[in-house]
């Protein structure tokens, strides 16, 4: 996806060639996340994949709301990739002055005179703060929002270039008061401010954030309050914040374990990761296809509050999509014995069948659970009679995995 990037002062030539390449650039873009949120070869690559995939959640941009060019996208995705493990207040300064976020939130318009404060209202509300503090206090005011906006002028994003610019004239060289404190701020200072004024506040927007990607949609007040100290104590290190939750006691007790819904992304490429087949490659444009049928489609939120969570992914009409989504994924490779070969215990079908189990879903499945995976894996041949390396195998073996994707514990984490 880098490779289509255009010089930073394209020739008019350039400049059409690249705009002409702005579809395959979306495309490149889909797979690359697919294959480095699979990738198993360079260790904390899916890690920190993921974690940008966070990120875009709650600090939104929408490929078409920027105008489908895919120089702008890179330039969004590289500030979500560089900063996904590394410092939330370093990403937030960034993340503004990119043509992607000045407009899609219209801070391309924003100018002294004419301030536009959809950017600075997003940066608070969604992005950094949200409306209340945990102690229930109003994060800002109006009066904030105005003259944050204000603080924010100058910046613009020319379709003919790859980076945005600052131009003195359009900005807003007046004083400003933001969060009590009162200064010409600019762009830099207006976010030194934030981070000062209401650092405890956005720890605790972010810690949220978390929680609800790594444990449950519901928070536990106390273990965000605690991920939230982790954060003000390392400069808003995302890193220091994961693996502070991934170390808990609370990570591995038995009220956070398989209580989070995987949205439809994490579904399908999880289990392509599983499953590990040897060339997932093929598959990555599917996996997307079918995640963005059950309603996520990657660089194209609903709207800029990004996606929704936990039950809202599971209704009347995303729930068969999602088993037919991972009945179409296990079905469109002949890799089964390959995958049972990794198992000890391949040979003894009940053992397989539970060690299956254990790899795939997240909670332990009953007795009975166990028994019907079984005899969908024999298929009514006695159980003397199984064999997993002969050819009809591997259709059983195929089968068994569908049966587990299709299981509602297969679709908690």
């Amino acid at each position: 996806f880098a490779d289509l990037l255009p010089p930073v002062n394209p020739t008019a030539e350039q400049t059409t060639a690249f705009n002409a390449a702005n579809s395959a650039g979306y495309n490149e873009a889909i797979l690359s996340v697919m294959r480095e949120m699979t990738e198993r070869r360079a260790p904390g690559t899916g890690l920190r994949e993921r974690m940008a995939v966070l990120l875009h959640t709650f600090v939104t941009a929408n490929y078409d709301g920027f105008g489908n060019r895919a120089y702008r996208l890179y330039g969004y995705w590289d500030v979500m990739r560089r900063n996904a493990l590394g410092s939330f207040e370093t990403l937030i300064r960034e993340v503004g002055t990119t043509q992607a976020m000045l407009v899609y939130l219209n801070g391309s318009d924003n100018r002294v005179g004419r301030a536009n404060e959809n950017y600075a209202r997003e940066l608070l509300e969604l992005f950094t703060l949200g409306i209340n503090g945990p102690d229930g206090a109003p994060n800002y005011t109006q009066a904030d929002v105005s003259d944050l906006a204000r603080a924010l002028t100058g910046w613009t994003a020319p379709g003919t270039q790859t980076t945005a610019f600052f131009t003195p004239a359009r900005f807003d060289s007046g004083s400003k008061t933001i969060f009590g404190q009162t200064g010409a701020f600019t762009y830099v200072t207006a976010h030194d401010v934030l981070f000062s004024a209401r650092r405890t506040q956005a720890a605790h927007h972010v810690a949220r954030h978390l929680y609800a990607a790594f444990v449950a949609a519901a928070p536990n007040e106390q273990v965000v309050a605690e991920i939230a100290g982790v954060l003000l104590a390392n400069g808003f290190s995302l890193a220091h914040a994961v693996r502070a939750i991934l170390k808990s006691q609370h990570f591995f007790s038995a009220g956070a374990l398989g209580v989070r819904i995987k949205d439809p992304l994490t579904l399908m490429l999880g289990l392509l990761t599983e499953l590990g087949w040897s060339n997932p490659e093929q598959q990555y444009r599917s996996a997307y296809n079918r995640a963005r049928d059950v309603g996520f489609e990657l660089f194209r939120p609903p709207d800029v509050s990004g996606w929704p969570e936990g039950r809202e992914w599971l209704d009347t009409g995303s729930v068969p999509l999602r088993g037919v989504g991972t009945d179409q994924t296990v079905a469109a490779r002949s890799e089964g014995r390959a995958f049972a070969a990794t198992f000890p215990s391949a040979g003894d079908p009940y053992a397989f069948v539970a060690d299956v189990a254990e790899r795939l879903v997240a909670v332990p499945l009953g007795a009975a659970a166990l028994a019907q995976a079984v005899s969908i894996l024999l298929g009514g041949i006695p159980d003397y009679e199984w064999d997993p390396t002969v050819a009809s195998a591997e259709g059983r073996i195929r089968s068994l995995v569908q049966h587990l994707a299709r299981l509602p514990e297969y679709h908690l984490s």
